[in-house]
């Protein structure tokens, strides 16, 4: 992967979508408790589940009290709410027993490898919210993969057909420049959610067409 190619698309991505927002590190428990509840449903579902838990429970430790059945009440917009209840409480009851109390502080002083390491140790943890916690509660350089990012760099070119997901996190980590992780990620995403979907692409008006490699590319003709 040539980084060339990347700063053509970035730059591309930047004109189309404008800078993204500054950083604001979230709390580590959040991101991973709204990863969990962004699997297999929409962003506005996820949010919606998210923000019914933070209107609930007065803190996460609250939360630990909680019935798990109560518990995926609660969160019924995400979908799959009794699995993702029960993976929230088996996750935040595993941090708890460890760290000896609700915090993944620690996680700032490990280098990037060692932090990935444990957060996947984690029952229900993978690569992409293990990315997601690194990236926007500690600044690290750990490219998130999700369905927009792993369809938008496929159809780039930036990863090759059928690569795993968890390769992809390895590849698109170690390619984009580390400072600039942070925007490409978004940039993609954004452009995923508008331009580049995964049925009915709308590759005619899309600015990054000149650099799409998607072989299946045609010519948009309006919704």
């Amino acid at each position: 992967m040539k980084r060339p190619h990347i700063m053509k698309i970035l730059k591309v991505l930047k004109r189309a979508y404008g800078a993204p927002p500054g950083r604001r590190r979230s709390d580590p428990i959040d991101e991973i408790i709204r990863t969990i509840l962004s699997q297999n449903t929409s962003d506005r579902n996820s949010l919606a589940a998210f923000a019914v838990l933070k209107k609930s429970f007065k803190s996460w430790e609250a939360l630990l009290d909680t019935d798990t059945a109560k518990l995926a009440r609660l969160i019924r917009h995400a979908g799959l709410a009794n699995i993702k209840a029960k993976r929230i409480k088996e996750v935040l009851l595993e941090i708890k027993r460890r760290e000896r109390r609700l915090s993944l502080a620690s996680l700032k002083n490990m280098d990037t490898g060692e932090a990935i390491l444990y957060l996947k140790s984690l029952k229900g943890i993978g690569p992409k919210t293990a990315a997601c916690v690194l990236l926007f509660s500690f600044g690290k350089p750990v490219m998130p993969v999700d369905t927009h990012i792993y369809r938008v760099t496929g159809r780039l070119g930036l990863i090759p057909k059928d690569l795993s997901v968890e390769e992809a996190h390895r590849l698109l980590s170690d390619a984009v420049p580390k400072n600039l992780i942070y925007d490409f990620h978004l940039g993609i995403i954004e452009h995923g959610r508008k331009t580049c979907k995964a049925q009915n692409p709308k590759c005619g008006v899309c600015l990054l067409y000149s650099l799409c490699r998607f072989k299946d590319k045609i010519f948009y003709k309006g919704e």
